[in-house]
């Protein structure tokens, strides 16, 4: 056979003899032993794993005599089958587990310490054989290096002569260091080290320092595309299972983000603006720049950052905890911008001590002396932190050897400036001197050969070889910092800032200043101190609602007033005031008007969390993977984060429906017209950053804390945490958006939202629509298409996670629909095309190319109206379905192979709101069947009767609860005065605290979810507006004139 590397893993399968045939590609399993080719030469290897990609089976094979690093995955083109294949033995011979796999570790006999030596341990060795209890990454290779000389790479990649210092450990008892001890002394030289030959060697040998429980795994990635770079992965890395059926994966080098398609990542690529690690930039030379990132605020892009290290590191352990780590990211550059060399990082806190945790340089810039760059710089913060450091133990293989050298290189320079001086020295001198721990001060000497014992004490001596090699060193050019270019301080963390990351660790200018100071102009009342610590502060207002407060209302029911001080109220106006009193000064029942005074001012009394005019420069970070950089385009003019009540989030859907209240007064208020544009401009950014997500943290100059929902979710696209709250695709959220902007220009007629932001989040929502109509398979070749958005969190309801690896049950082509992974309840879909959300898309896509036109904007609105109609056609087509009771009525879900969902849930959009908003007329006959149906509990599994209140609930509550919002729907989708009287009593009745809940026990109506849900309140206010201009009599008496806003 082909022999193998020398010094490789021992033969693969094992000693007994086995039966030997030929093979196909179909019949060849694992465990078989088959002559691969590599390298050009037929090598014997044994199948681990066999896995179906794009490209066709494809093999894993561990080389007979070659380390586990050079196994591959292999196509099938590379397996000789003119040539017997082994078969494995089912007694003898079973398949090789990857994960118990260990190279046989036999010490040789010339490096067992003699007896002699045993018996004679001196005081100096059993002193620092005490100091080395923790493995320390000299100890393994001492004792194994010869003499050697041969031609490496230097520093900077050039090929040199170079007699490195020989690699030492730690003494052991029984290791003799004493020269003046004739009796034991054993005559060795100091041995050449060449950094090349161990390199290789390091290469194709079993390595010293790994993790068999990680790196013997089998490598599930074969090729990367990184930049203009190749990389082909040494290791297994934890990226979602899905990836390891791709030929190839890309992988951004800028934002790290990763993709299996090629379109996709092109798409990507156009749309990525960042063009640096996303961090403070803290030093800069000719050459090169780091950046310090934090893992709490960038936590998406560290995560990113683990996972491509963890390809080239057979140690490495942490991919998701990122938060207590402070990463220092090397990079070249271009004039396309900072291109990623190498890393490495830190924890906040070291009990230990460590200045660093974990180190890589890329591949393709090994071997450049960047390694030596990267300990330098680790080196300099200590100093500028007054600490002594020390790498993590234990250190990956090439990690070892720049430490080895940088250490020797390091420590020879500094003594032979004391010696030129003929000054003298100690170890704590040199130890501070370098900010190097003692201990490893300690054992290089001994490597080195520099620390002898002689006459009772122990000397530092500097072997002449060592002084030849140094000015040979001289003439070769090497990288390195320059300590002056450094500008940075070192953090002081405290237990806040090692929970949420810091904020406010930049000095900004006094723009940023101005965007976070509120004002009374700005209808935003300042927080202070006593504020916070009242009931009525808007923080604590979950708790405060759930308490009656006076005056109640003079109704039989007595309502409390829960409305929060004036002081207390995150937005005023008065055009909202004055809506109050002329509403309520005509409503008959004291106790609705009641309802109405608390519920209307809802979303501006508790909800406008952040709001800027946006006269001034905002200052905005730019969001997601590229937080902390500002976007000259993004976040101009007005902004406004609406949170959904009780959670400091904003949900696309939730903020949409409750600002729908105001819009009617867009033409009347300046202030509303504001706070309305900066809503519009706030979600713009949101969809431009995360178009595949339904919730947002705060936008960081808004000074408010981000928000954990305490999942653990693995989604793709990959999200940023810093900027997203809940990472759902709902294709409702999408067309609220479209909602939000249409709803304002019907009312005020103002385009003031047209900017080049408003159209990229339009782009961006096309992007979408088209990735998700998508068949799951080609309708061409019927083969398997893994889908953009995958979604897989971690709990025990089926509801909150997609089944099938995160990518939901299969889609048909042809239908015209757009896929929606989760409901507007925030359940997942059982069948992706979701009926309501795609009729809401179809409108509200119809009703922005009306506005476009009036913009002139012809092209997009001919685009968007071409969408529009497809997917209105694609619900009368497939969304219609035959009941055998109610006749033809729209199914809930559908997924174009003829199954479908029929059932209504309480959230908007809904079935049950299909007039509402714009989709049907009320009288229209499918409508009106699918309408006796979902208001039937023998036709709507989720139609829910009690003794005390009934309606439509859904699964994101139980089958107890019955939502007060479909209630209020019913009543707008009627025309039949006694059913929409009854509506409302029962809505009256269950809002007992003088808010409108999310939902209602339909037994005991006392027990209810959520105190206060602002977009409850919202549609309860637009309900009353509704019925004070459409029958009037009903909430303000008999002859009644109609009131609009």
């Amino acid at each position: 056979m082909a022999g193998g590397t020398p010094g490789g893993e021992a033969t693969v399968g094992s000693g007994e003899p086995r039966l030997k045939g030929h093979a196909t590609p179909e019949t060849i399993q694992t465990g078989c032993i088959a002559w691969v080719e590599k390298e050009g030469q037929p090598r014997r290897a044994e199948i681990l794993s066999i896995k179906t990609t794009k490209s066709g089976k494809q093999f894993y094979c561990n080389f007979d005599n070659f380390n586990k690093r050079l196994d591959e995955w292999v196509p099938v083109v590379r397996i000789d089958f003119t040539r017997e294949v082994e078969w494995p033995n089912p007694d003898k011979d079973k398949p090789k587990d990857p994960k118990t796999k260990k190279a046989p570790a036999v010490q040789s006999k010339k490096t067992q310490p003699s007896k002699k030596a045993q018996k004679r341990p001196g005081k100096r060795e059993q002193s620092v054989a005490s100091e080395a209890n923790t493995p320390h990454p000299w100890t393994d290779f001492v004792d194994s290096q010869t003499r050697q000389k041969s031609s490496s790479l230097g520093p900077d990649g050039d090929s040199q002569a170079r007699a490195s210092v020989e690699g030492g450990a730690t003494p052991a008892a029984g290791d003799d260091m004493d020269v003046d001890e004739r009796e034991t002394e054993v005559k060795r030289e100091p041995a050449e080290f060449s950094r090349e030959v161990e390199i290789e060697k390091l290469r194709t040998s079993g390595s010293m320092t790994q993790n068999p429980t990680e790196v013997s795994r089998i490598r599930n990635i074969s090729k990367v595309q990184f930049g203009r770079n190749d990389l082909f992965p040494w290791y297994f890395s934890p990226y979602p299972e899905i990836f390891a059926e791709e030929d190839v994966i890309f992988i951004c080098e800028f934002c790290l983000s990763y993709y299996g398609d090629e379109k996709a990542f092109s798409r990507h690529r156009r749309k990525c603006q960042l063009q640096h690690p996303p961090g403070n930039e803290i030093y800069r030379d000719e050459a090169i720049s780091f950046f310090e990132i934090d893992g709490r605020r960038q936590r998406t892009w560290c995560r990113n950052l683990c996972l491509l290290s963890k390809m080239f590191l057979d140690h490495k352990t942490l991919y998701y905890d990122v938060d207590p780590f402070l990463f220092y990211a090397m990079t070249a550059r271009t004039e396309k911008g900072f291109h990623l060399v190498g890393y490495f990082s830190k924890e906040k806190e070291s009990a230990e001590g460590y200045n660093l945790a974990c180190i890589l340089t890329l591949p393709q810039y090994q071997r450049k002396g960047y390694g030596r760059l990267l300990i330098q710089f680790s080196y300099e913060l200590s100093k500028i932190e007054g600490k002594l450091g020390s790498p993590e133990k234990p250190l990956s293989d090439l990690g070892l050897l720049s430490y080895r050298q940088y250490w020797s290189e390091n420590i020879l320079e500094l003594l032979m400036g004391y010696n030129e001086r003929e000054e003298k020295v100690t170890i704590e001198t040199i130890s501070t001197a370098l900010a190097m721990t003692t201990q490893d001060v300690e054992h290089t000497l001994q490597a080195m050969r520099m620390q002898v014992y002689h006459k009772s004490d122990h000397k530092i001596v500097i072997p002449e070889k060592l002084i030849q090699q140094r000015e040979k060193n001289k003439t070769k050019r090497k990288r390195i910092i320059d300590p002056t270019k450094i500008q940075w301080k070192p953090p002081v963390f405290t237990a806040s800032t090692r929970t949420w990351g810091w904020y406010f660790n930049y000095d900004l200018d006094s723009s940023f200043k101005t965007a976070q100071t509120y004002t009374e102009a700005d209808h935003v009342v300042p927080p202070t101190g006593d504020e916070l610590a009242r009931p009525e502060r808007d923080s604590h207002y979950t708790r405060y609602a759930a308490y009656p407060h006076r005056p109640f209302s003079t109704g039989p029911k007595e309502l409390p007033f829960q409305r929060p001080s004036p002081k207390c109220r995150t937005f005023q106006s008065e055009s909202i005031e004055k809506v109050i009193q002329d509403v309520t000064s005509r409503m008959k029942d004291p106790d609705l008007a009641r309802l109405f005074e608390n519920a209307f001012p809802s979303t501006t009394d508790t909800t406008v969390k952040f709001h800027t005019k946006g006269k001034e420069e905002t200052g905005f970070f730019r969001m997601g993977s590229f937080g902390g950089f500002h976007d000259d385009e993004a976040w101009q003019g007005p902004q406004s984060f609406i949170i959904t009540g009780d959670i400091i989030a904003e949900w696309l859907r939730d903020s949409t429906n409750q600002l729908r209240p105001y819009q009617p007064l867009t033409p009347k208020d300046p202030a509303i017209h504001t706070l309305l544009l900066g809503a519009i401009n706030t979600q713009a950014e949101y969809v431009i950053e995360s178009p595949y997500c339904n919730a947002f943290q705060p936008p960081p100059i808004s000074d408010l804390p981000i928000s954990s929902n305490g999942q653990d979710d693995v989604v793709h696209p990959a999200y940023e945490p810093q900027s997203v709250f809940e990472c759902k695709y709902e294709l409702d959220s999408l067309a609220h958006f479209l909602a939000l902007a249409n709803d304002f220009y019907e009312h005020s007629k103002s385009l003031d939202f047209l900017n080049k932001r408003w159209y990229r989040a339009v782009d961006t929502l096309l992007e979408v629509l088209e990735q998700q109509s998508r068949s799951t398979f080609n309708p061409e070749t019927g083969a398997y298409r893994r889908n953009e958005y995958t979604f897989q969190r971690r709990t025990d309801l089926g509801t909150e996670t997609l089944n099938l690896r995160g990518e939901g049950n299969p889609l048909n082509w042809g239908t015209g629909l757009v896929r929606s992974a989760f409901r507007p309840s925030d359940d997942a879909t059982i069948l992706g095309f979701f009926i309501p959300a795609n009729a809401q898309m179809s409108v509200e896509l119809k009703r922005t190319a009306a506005l476009l036109t009036e913009a002139g904007k012809t092209s997009l609105a001919k685009k968007l109206e071409e969408w529009s109609k497809r997917l209105r056609d694609g619900i009368l087509e497939h969304g219609v379905v035959k009941h055998k009771k109610y006749g033809d009525v729209f199914a809930y879900e559908v997924d174009g192979y003829g199954s479908s969902i029929l059932m209504d849930d309480a959230n908007y959009p809904s079935l049950l709101a299909f007039p509402l908003m714009g989709f049907c007329d009320v009288n229209d006959p499918i409508y009106q069947n699918t309408r006796k149906m979902l208001l039937s509990k023998s036709g709507n599994p989720y139609y829910l009767e009690g003794k005390v209140f009934k309606g439509i609930g859904g699964p994101h509550i139980g089958l107890k609860n019955a939502w007060p919002m479909s209630l209020l729907i019913q009543a707008r989708t009627s025309d039949d005065d006694a059913e929409i009287k009854e509506c409302l009593d029962f809505v009256l009745d269950s809002a007992k605290l003088g808010l409108v809940h999310e939902s209602i026990d339909v037994q005991h109506i006392t027990q209810y979810t959520r105190s206060w849900f602002a977009w409850a309140n919202g549609v309860f206010a637009s309900t009353i507006l509704d019925l004070a201009k459409r029958k009037p009599h009903l909430i303000f008496g008999e002859g009644a004139e109609p009131y609009e806003i």
